[in-house]
């Protein structure tokens, strides 16, 4: 972990896109600020490990799921789409070929 020590108005960058700020100092808040690409998602890490969470139990659960198997498969639209393009072949026409 790299450890830095800035006042209020320093700033540190993170690539050539991200810059963090201190903003201010309350005691033991301090207040950043980050000017970062609109599509660079930022969380504060309580909500990140939250979320990092309900996505491994959802995956565990979809998975457990899955094992049971599902009524019905639900494919993508583009793997229909895909398999449109595939020759079908008879069930006769392959006893044929087989032979």
């Amino acid at each position: 972990m790299l450890v830095l020590s800035r006042r209020i108005n320093e700033s540190i960058q993170i690539g050539t896109d991200i810059e963090v700020m201190v903003i201010d100092v309350r005691g033991d808040v301090v207040r950043l600020g980050i000017t970062a690409p609109q599509s660079t998602q930022i969380w504060r890490k309580e909500l990140w490990d939250v979320i990092v969470e309900e996505n491994r139990v959802a995956a565990e659960t979809a998975k457990h799921s899955a094992s049971q198997g599902p009524e019905t498969p639900q494919l993508p639209v583009s793997t229909f789409s895909r398999l449109s393009k595939i020759p079908t072949v008879h069930p006769d026409a392959r006893k044929d070929r087989e032979k």
